[in-house]
């Protein structure tokens, strides 16, 4: 497993995280809003955000 593959790996599962606490989460469902689901989903981005660059970074030595 390469370092982009690590990376996306590392968001998917943040997101799938994010998503169980949405589903369960009564001030999100009614709100979009509480202190836990606000930081699970700006790890998510953030997680989702590494994934990218890596995978970008990766493709521009290829050209």
């Amino acid at each position: 497993m390469n370092a982009t593959d690590q990376a996306a790996s590392r968001a998917d599962e943040l997101y799938a995280r994010y998503m169980g606490h949405l589903y369960g989460c009564a001030p999100c469902q009614r709100e979009n809003y509480c202190p836990v689901g606000n930081r699970m989903r700006a790890a998510w981005k953030c997680a989702q955000s590494a994934a990218m660059q890596t995978y970008r970074a990766r493709t521009e030595r290829r050209q």
